[in-house]
């Protein structure tokens, strides 16, 4: 079946007075061309006027597939600045040497077909650029198409329909904070479904990962590696990789691409054969991996009966998943968007530990992995979040793909260069501008053990890393001070996970959970074992960056835990005063949240928890020992402190501090507040938490 032209967006990315930038994908080579309304709402005749934009366009091209072009669209207007404050819409024309079509001619301005991507009674999909108006940030993460009940996003999407023309009210920004994709667990009905998309879109890989690793050539290895459910053993022992939900990990660009288009857009779903085959034709094509051969009759029935099981359940996850992506798709095409990495965009633990990394990046599977998962994440979310700051990389980047459109695989040297670019933080121009942290490639590690004791077993454990190095804060107060921001302004840190989590359940995972993993019990956990709080020498860098820059206020937006909840605190420092946070989590867009006996365990205990935690003000203080302590600050330890902060857990109108299900945060900051909602689904309602 022929490809459609446009497989992803258009998305609207950076978004500054003096230019815009437009992303999209399409499966063949066009000229690119854009056009731009100043759109204007007459209340008393209840009409819109458009009237057309000066504006000069330009674009780059990527092609990293036989059938896979990405642009990034460049806008400026002829006039110094884009209209201010009001909505503007656009359209998009494709031109080659036959044709030329626009949004419209492919039906996304058509109100009556249901992937349109306008709202209300406008024309064209729009956005806004704020200069006085108040701020609306939108922002959540960890979207997985096998997750329980319905994407948050169809919520968004009715949101923005509502305010489509209430430029005060209307959401400005989307902050999508991390796990936009899941790489390592990927459910086996989308497993198939990408493979399908990869040679399509993409092109058959010329090299065989055989070459990589010569293990993959002998059996089960070299027909499992394709299989469903065939990979778990493979990325654990040659790639090295620690998730436990590997069965179907990603390994290729293709696979990488493929899942990016499959999330992102409804293109590659609609009007297509998306008939999923059963798990009783799948097994007869022999599609699937089963562990036990044929003569353990036994087992493998009790297998092939849980493969079945599994599989019918996330055919229904997903199945339920795709008419959402038309909600996600109109989200993205009205709505300037800055996307930041965190583990699954790549793998599970990704740089969890120096262990994990010098077993990693020495098998040629794994960095093989890694290189294609972060090659891909540059093209799909990096490349839009600061395109002026990534225009010297761009022959770098442009040359590399051209490079694996060739040969179907990065060169060897593009996985040393890669990974070790410090190019991922940046700075979003949102009134007040908010900086985006990597917490993943510029992380620092200590090397000193670490006492532990379970019951009576005693073991040197590992200290957790600091996740974001001396290195690392030197390049992102570079990046800083490049935006112009200036020190004691307002300004926005997103940090994908929290740099305050729930002090409770970052303290059951400490105490009983990690000790356990530690000593080598297999503790399985949905969970991160990651941190701020966790390195007090890496919490305390970052208390001692805020005081430099003096943030008033200070904002902390953050996502990964697969909970909401929101917290302010005020830590004093004898020498440098006292300075405010306030911090807002919002997890997940569309996955599971406290699942199996440690999450209902933990979920009854916080619920239990909590009813003290709204009324409570919590005292944690940093001595000179490098050490973070909760309680009351005695005659001689105010002697050893170099700060302390007061912590005060904020609760939701309804009186929870926490909240578990599908949610995405809406904070509106102006002069005299700052208001976070969280949008969440409840049947086919919406309905929103307001903190406090």
């Amino acid at each position: 079946m022929t490809l459609p032209l446009l497989l992803a967006g258009p998305i609207i990315r950076r978004v500054e007075q003096n230019q815009v930038y437009i992303w999209l994908s399409t499966s063949r080579y066009v000229q690119i061309d854009a056009f731009f309304y100043s759109i204007s709402n007459d209340t008393e005749t209840q009409s819109i006027h458009y009237e057309p934009l000066r504006i000069q366009v330009s674009s780059d091209m990527i092609q990293s597939g036989k059938n896979l072009y990405t642009y990034l669209i460049k806008t400026t207007p002829f006039a110094s600045v884009f209209p201010l404050d009001s909505l503007i819409g656009y359209n998009i024309l494709f031109k080659n040497r036959y044709e030329q079509i626009d949004l419209g001619d492919l039906n996304l301005l058509n109100k009556q077909y249901p992937n349109n991507i306008v709202y209300g009674n406008l024309r064209y999909p729009t956005f806004i650029i704020p200069e006085k108006t108040d701020t609306n940030i939108l922002y959540g993460s960890c979207q997985k198409p096998h997750g329980t009940d319905q994407s948050v996003m169809v919520t968004v999407d009715k949101v923005i329909e509502q305010k489509a023309v209430d430029i005060q009210e209307r959401p400005n920004s989307l902050f999508l904070m991390g796990d936009q994709i899941y790489a390592d667990d990927v459910a086996d009905p989308m497993f198939y479904k990408l493979q399908h998309v990869a040679q399509e879109v993409i092109g058959e890989e010329l090299q065989q990962l055989h070459t990589l690793d010569s293990r993959l050539n002998m059996k089960p290895f070299r027909t499992c590696i394709d299989q469903l459910n065939g990979r778990q053993i493979i990325m654990s022992n040659f790639a090295k990789f620690t998730s436990h939900q590997a069965k179907n990990h990603l390994i290729r660009y293709q696979e990488y691409a493929a899942k990016y288009l499959l999330t992102l857009s409804p293109a590659l779903w609609e009007n297509r054969d998306n008939h999923f085959p059963t798990f009783d034709e799948l097994l007869h094509k022999d599609r699937y991996y089963v562990i036990y051969p044929a003569f353990k009759k036994r087992k493998r029935k009790k297998e092939i009966k849980h493969l079945k099981k599994r599989y019918e359940k996330e055919l229904c996850e997903v199945e339920e998943f795709i008419p959402t992506l038309s909600a996600m798709r109109r989200v993205l095409a009205n709505t300037p968007t800055y996307m930041i990495f965190d583990d699954h965009d790549i793998t599970d633990d990704w740089n969890i530990s120096p262990e994990w990394v010098d077993n990693v990046y020495h098998a040629k599977l794994g960095i093989h992995t890694i290189t294609n998962g972060l090659s891909a994440y540059w093209l799909f979310q990096g490349w839009g979040n600061d395109p002026k700051g990534f225009k010297s990389f761009l022959p770098l980047f442009t040359s590399q793909f051209h490079y694996y459109v060739t040969n179907s695989i990065f060169p060897e040297r593009w996985a040393k260069q890669l990974t070790k670019l410090p190019i991922w933080s940046f700075v979003a121009p949102t009134n007040p501008k908010s900086l985006f942290l990597d917490i993943r490639t510029m992380r620092d590690f200590d090397y000193r053990p670490k006492p532990l004791r379970v019951g009576s077993v005693y073991q040197e454990g590992k200290n957790s890393p600091e996740l974001i190095g001396k290195d690392g804060w030197n390049v992102i107060t570079r990046t800083l001070n490049r935006s112009k921001w200036a020190v004691g302004s307002p300004l926005i840190i997103i940090s994908p996970t929290p740099f305050y989590g729930l002090g409770i359940i970052e303290s059951f995972l400490k105490k009983f959970v990690y000790p356990l993993r530690a000593i080598g019990l297999p503790v399985r956990y949905a969970l991160d074992f990651e941190a701020w709080k966790y390195n007090g020498r890496g919490f305390n860098r970052f208390i001692q960056h805020l005081f430099q820059w003096n943030p008033q206020p200070c904002i902390i937006l953050s996502g990964d835990v697969h909970y909401a909840n929101a917290l302010r605190s005020t830590v004093y420092n004898q020498l440098k005063g006292k300075l405010t946070i306030n911090q807002f989590t919002s997890s997940p867009i569309h996955n599971m949240s406290f699942s199996g006996i440690w999450g209902k365990s933990l979920k009854l205990i916080v619920a239990l928890n909590s009813i003290t935690r709204k009324r409570k003000t919590f005292i944690r203080s940093f001595d000179k020992g490098s050490n973070l302590s909760f309680g009351k600050l005695s005659v001689v330890k105010k002697k050893q402190i170099i700060w302390h902060e007061e912590i005060n857990y904020l609760s939701t109108t309804s009186g929870k501090v926490m909240h578990t299900h599908n949610n995405v945060g809406l904070i509106k900051i102006t002069d005299e507040m700052i208001q976070n909602k969280l949008i969440m689904n409840k049947r086919t309602s919406t309905y929103k938490k307001s903190f406090r």
